[in-house]
């Protein structure tokens, strides 16, 4: 630092000796420095009133805590308000009455219910059936998982719903199956609504719908019941497969098939109420040879 930066920094602190002083004022730049110190003289601070700003302070702070409160007072009310509904939805679904009925049949049995409005189904062996008794004068709705002979009083429009379509009757004789290989529905006495997919069909007495995969097709039928109602099963052109899985529907038994071809045509009639002849129905017009080991049956192709 040299000799007037010195003088300079000292006259800033207000350290100069009265020697130094009269060094100083011989400086080039006394005479700015002198009128920078003449203003800052007349300068003057605004005023400031320590105790209101301490006060508008404070107010601003409380301010700010109440709006928070108020902020966590909502939270906490919709918080509980959530809680309730979902508590009270919970009881809802927990403890609401199910007045539903569910019927199902086993393996070679049937059974007949009737209905509030005296309709009337018989259900085929190995088949579910369920359906609201205490709305059903207002609401004629069942679902169906099988097979079914329904005789429907008139009435508001009576609906069976299955897996593969829904129908739609007024009053009527009809018959219902649907298996997982197979949706038919046969009509008696006047006429039936069936939806499958996007489509509709009315049915009408003496008619059959049947639909196998994606292929839907009518035809017609001279009988007055459906065949299982005559204790036996007629089948038209279907595979062993599908034939021997209409058959465990009535015989408690497995199938071994791994010697033949499931997918070999059958064209026939098979009973009920007699195993060994049924197996014959089935195995002679195919040329297959069956074995009986317990509740397992193995078919083979004959030599």
């Amino acid at each position: 630092m040299d000799e007037k930066e010195k003088l300079i920094k000292k006259w800033l602190d207000h350290e100069l000796s009265q020697e130094e002083y009269e060094a100083f004022k011989e400086l080039d730049e006394y005479s700015s420095y002198a009128k920078i110190s003449e203003k800052a003289h007349h300068f003057k601070a605004p005023d400031f009133d320590e105790e209101a700003s301490r006060e508008e302070l404070e107010g601003r702070i409380n301010s700010t805590k109440k709006r928070n409160k108020r902020i966590q007072y909502i939270y906490v009310a919709a918080a509980i308000i959530t809680a309730l509904v979902l508590s009270v939805s919970l009881f809802e679904i927990l403890y609401q009455k199910d007045d539903s009925k569910s019927i199902t049949t086993k393996v070679a049995t049937s059974e007949t219910i009737q209905f509030p409005d005296h309709s009337e189904v018989n259900m085929n062996s190995r088949s579910e059936l369920s359906y609201h008794p205490d709305t059903w004068n207002e609401k004629r709705e069942l679902f169906l998982a099988g097979e079914a002979y329904f005789k429907v009083q008139n009435g508001n429009a009576f609906h069976v719903k299955t897996d593969h379509g829904d129908v739609q009757v007024l009053g009527t004789i009809f018959n219902v199956k649907s298996r997982d290989y197979s949706f038919q529905v046969s009509c008696y006495e006047g006429s039936v609504k069936v939806n499958l997919k996007n489509d509709s069909f009315i049915v009408q007495a003496g008619e059959v719908l049947t639909m196998t995969h994606n292929d839907i097709k009518k035809g017609k039928t001279n009988s007055k019941l459906p065949d299982w109602k005559r204790n036996q099963t007629i089948i038209n052109s279907k595979s062993l497969e599908i034939v021997l899985q209409e058959f465990k529907n009535y015989y408690d038994v497995e199938f071994d098939i791994s010697q033949v071809d499931k997918t070999i045509k059958y064209t026939g009639t098979f009973g009920h109420d007699d195993l060994e002849k049924a197996l014959q129905s089935i195995t002679l017009p195919l040329d297959l040879s069956y074995r009986i080991d317990d509740k397992e049956i193995f078919l083979s192709k004959n030599k």
